[in-house]
């Protein structure tokens, strides 16, 4: 084989990459360039498929658009009369129950859109403590997990209870020893 990829014994060999008149870097350049918009023409194709599909699902139904905006309202409505009863955290430590409530779910969402200074309550429902009120519903939610800060009745609950559970875990560990020494001491005998 030569270097052009024609056959050594081949009589027009000696010519190079010119074999009977045609340059074979030339044929194998419009072979590329063929299949190349072959390739093309596919690739537009399929965008122009996937287009079309995006079209379709950007374009709204007029039934289902407002089918979907009713469920929102729905839903939205839902939420503003869950925030206006109140949502009631129960701590676990001690078990008191703080309540957070959104002061102005209950009120139009049109109304009270610029509104947003102390808008969330936190209370505390067992000790009945003054609530302290948030303008953010996160700062709200700390706050009533965090009541022993703010809460008096809270904070000396806090302090008369002991903590059990790491007491309990020495005991167990200890247990778990003289069960280990015995059986060690069962197999030796």
């Amino acid at each position: 084989m030569s270097s052009s990829g024609i056959p050594a014994d081949a009589p027009y060999a000696r010519l190079g990459s010119t074999y009977a008149g045609l340059d074979v870097k030339d044929a194998r350049r419009r072979r590329l360039r063929a299949s190349l918009k072959v390739h093309a023409r596919r690739v537009e194709t399929a965008l122009d498929k996937l287009r079309s599909r995006a079209a379709l699902a950007l374009t709204p139904d007029p039934d289902g658009v407002l089918a979907r905006r009713a469920l929102v309202q729905e839903a939205e409505r839902e939420v503003r009369e869950l925030d206006a009863g109140g949502r009631i955290f129960t701590r676990r430590d001690t078990g008191a129950q703080v309540r957070t409530r959104d002061t102005l779910a209950a009120a139009d969402p049109v109304l009270v859109a610029g509104a947003a200074d102390d808008r969330y309550e936190v209370e505390c429902l067992t000790h009945r403590g003054d609530p302290l009120f948030f303008d953010d519903a996160n700062a709200a939610a700390r706050a009533a997990r965090r009541s022993d800060v703010w809460c008096e009745g809270c904070r000396r609950l806090g302090q008369a209870l002991h903590p059990v559970r790491g007491r309990a875990r020495i005991r167990t560990r200890a247990v778990a020893r003289v069960v280990r020494a015995r059986r060690a001491a069962n197999k030796r005998a």
